[in-house]
């Protein structure tokens, strides 16, 4: 049957090549390395929900002086104890009543609090604000964590960096200093701190940081063993630049994934061993609120007024979760092999 087949020259058609380099455009956008990143995270709808609700809180942390009814302090002792109540106390959870000695009455009416004024989150025992003390108490807690979380930027990135930079003795040395650090357990740093400074923001800020830098510290040296013997940067350093500029031109960028993740890591645990201090006592001191003192207070009342206790426990647990999730989210995005 081939030799039947006759070819000539009309059997050949001329090739088109405006097809062919169609065919060969890149049709996807470029995208650098974090606009990847941004776009896997944006898929991740949990990290986005996760995201938003951070942004909210901070926003209203970072508005407090704005957004709070009352002033978180000022006391009233005759407006002790109120429940919840928002306008004229027709929604249900906010109306304003509560049980005393077994009979439900309206506790505004009794503690003579003028028409028109109510706490959409009650008081405390003092009569103070729960809702403005909430949100001042969420400020602090975010500050105090976004501060001791500086500690793996200022501590953490460099210490790591020299560590795996330099090697032999310089890292031997380093290394046996973080095992010494580490061993120290967070709780007897923080006592010591009280005991050297007076209880407040510095001493939890200082007890926090003390060991905290650790993780990042670590993790940077172990990266940095791992990129060091890149071609880029043996090139780097043949081409006869310093060692700061290697760092912080190559190291430290293609180390941003890391930094980024661990810090998002970092900041909820600092919020909650913040919480805890507070919450046993040797943290932030009166009158001042965060989540640890507001939550200590509200467990002496919970069996009778449980709503002074709920409201800060659902806040610390929205911050822990939301942190986490955005932080998944995060090592998802900048890694995605981790996730499989």
């Amino acid at each position: 049957m081939a030799d039947n087949v006759k070819i000539t020259p009309d059997s050949f058609k001329p090739a088109n090549n405006q097809d062919n380099t169609q065919k060969e455009e890149i049709q996807a956008p470029s995208l650098t390395f974090f606009q990847d990143a941004v776009r896997r995270l944006k898929q991740n709808k949990v990290a986005v929900v996760a995201f938003w609700v951070l942004a909210v809180m901070i926003l209203i942390a970072l508005l407090a002086p704005v957004i709070a009814p009352h002033n978180p302090n000022t006391q009233n002792v005759n407006y002790a104890n109120l429940p919840p109540k928002i306008g004229s106390g027709n929604i249900p959870g906010f109306t304003g009543k509560g049980e005393v000695a077994g009979v439900v009455s309206d506790r505004y009416a009794a503690s003579g609090v003028p028409k028109g004024t109510y706490y959409i989150l009650g008081t405390d025992y003092l009569g103070r604000d729960l809702l403005s003390r909430i949100i001042y108490g969420t400020r602090l807690s975010i500050f105090v964590a976004f501060a001791a979380t500086m500690f793996d930027m200022i501590i953490g990135v460099p210490y790591g960096l020299i560590s795996a930079w330099r090697g032999k003795f310089t890292d031997i040395v380093m290394q046996r200093i973080i095992e010494i650090i580490s061993s120290v357990p967070n709780l007897i740093v923080a006592i010591l701190m009280l005991l050297i400074f007076k209880p407040g923001l510095t001493s939890i800020i200082i007890a926090i940081g003390f060991t905290g830098w650790i993780t990042m510290a670590r993790l940077i040296r172990a990266e940095t063993y791992q990129l060091q013997s890149e071609e880029y940067i043996l090139a780097a350093q043949t081409l006869g630049e310093s060692s700061l500029k290697i760092a912080f031109k190559h190291l430290i960028p293609n180390m941003s994934s890391v930094i980024i993740i661990n810090t998002m890591m970092t900041i909820p645990t600092a919020i909650f061993f913040e919480a805890f201090l507070s919450y046993i006592g040797i943290g932030i001191p009166a009158p001042n609120a965060s989540l640890g003192t507001l939550l200590s207070d509200g467990q002496k009342t919970f069996r009778f007024l449980p709503y002074q206790m709920w409201y800060p426990s659902a806040v610390i647990v929205l911050l822990m979760l939301a942190f986490n999730l955005l932080a998944d989210g995060l090592r998802d995005a900048f890694d995605p092999k981790s996730s499989r």
